[in-house]
């Protein structure tokens, strides 16, 4: 394989990883608090709060990707009593949607960053 092929792979990779994380980054500096007070009765992310809030932007992304878990699966903490179901089904669609896309995004491009270290870049 070409170097020049082998660096678009890598460019249609990590520009969609680098975008996400862009918007997960400015998602979470302005609307994280927002997001937090949708869920109030949620005890994983009332304690997830309490242990990420002095972590500055690293920490309001814990809390960003956090909630974007509990949004994007959440019969798993239903199933452990971590969140109340009927805040969760009513949290706003379309940020709801755009949370659980970020996510999705970041854990594809993730996938295929490893899958081409494996295929491409073993010698």
């Amino acid at each position: 394989m070409s170097d020049t092929f082998i660096g678009l792979i890598a460019f249609f990779i990590m520009a969609p990883m680098i975008t996400s994380i862009i918007v997960q980054s400015y998602i979470a500096h302005r609307h994280i608090e927002d997001y937090e007070a949708l869920l109030p009765n949620c005890s994983f992310i009332i304690e997830n709060r309490t242990l990420f809030q002095n972590g500055g932007l690293p920490g309001k992304l814990m809390r960003t990707g956090l909630i974007a878990w509990v949004l994007a699966i959440p019969g798993i903490f239903v199933k452990k009593g971590f969140i109340d179901l009927d805040e969760v089904k009513r949290f706003p669609p379309r940020t709801k949607r755009l949370l659980v896309s970020v996510l999705y995004v970041q854990c594809v491009t993730l996938i295929a960053l490893v899958i081409f270290n494996y295929v491409c870049l073993e010698p």
